[in-house]
């Protein structure tokens, strides 16, 4: 399922924030994503824009999950459905994968979470540009069926220099980048 363009909505650098002339910079950079629900499956589309080479991993072979993947570029979703556990998912420009099951942030995870989540990805090395489609049977994650119960975030992990650059769409700006913030956590736009 493609996402219509005007479905999109701009992640916000989150981290580092401080230095103006590293923002202004960085103003050609864009990431995007989109949501939408067709039955059972989440489709999620993220669009990312820099003007660079990606930051990627090529050593990481084989079917993932690839952990460390978060050390290269990668988009990344982290989804609740019902009001416990989330589970995280990373996919690179070189369409390698990562997700896994997070019970507690950063304390007790099932590393051997595998949902069946499918992923495109169309890297355009000539223009730094790629674009990567998840597709997520919700069912696997123990949804019932009420689209209230969704609840998420979107992100973004780029670029190869200290600091790196950190996207989230629904986070404040943060001293420390830090994903596993589930208290924010939102409905995700287009899923209503």
């Amino acid at each position: 399922m493609k996402i219509a363009t005007d479905r999109f909505t701009r992640l916000p650098l989150v981290h580092p924030t401080a230095d103006a002339a590293k923002a202004a910079k960085l103003s050609s950079h864009d990431v995007r994503a989109a949501f939408a629900l067709s039955g059972n499956t989440l489709h999620a589309q993220f669009r990312v824009a820099l003007f660079y080479r990606p930051n990627t991993l090529p050593d990481l072979k084989g079917q993932g999950p690839h952990w460390g993947l978060w050390e290269g570029d990668v988009v990344e979703l982290f989804l609740r459905v019902g009001d416990s556990h989330y589970f995280e998912f990373q996919v690179s420009p070189l369409g390698q994968d990562f997700e896994l099951k997070v019970i507690e942030p950063r304390t007790n995870v099932d590393r051997e979470f595998r949902s069946g989540m499918l992923a495109r990805t169309e890297h355009r090395a000539w223009a730094g540009e790629w674009d990567t489609a998840m597709e997520i049977d919700l069912t696997r994650l123990g949804w019932q069926g009420d689209r209230s119960t969704i609840s998420g975030n979107a992100f973004a992990i780029l670029g190869k220099d200290q600091p790196r650059l950190h996207y989230g769409l629904f986070l404040p700006p943060q001293e420390k980048p830090d994903f596993h913030l589930p208290e924010h956590f939102k409905k995700l736009p287009g899923i209503g």
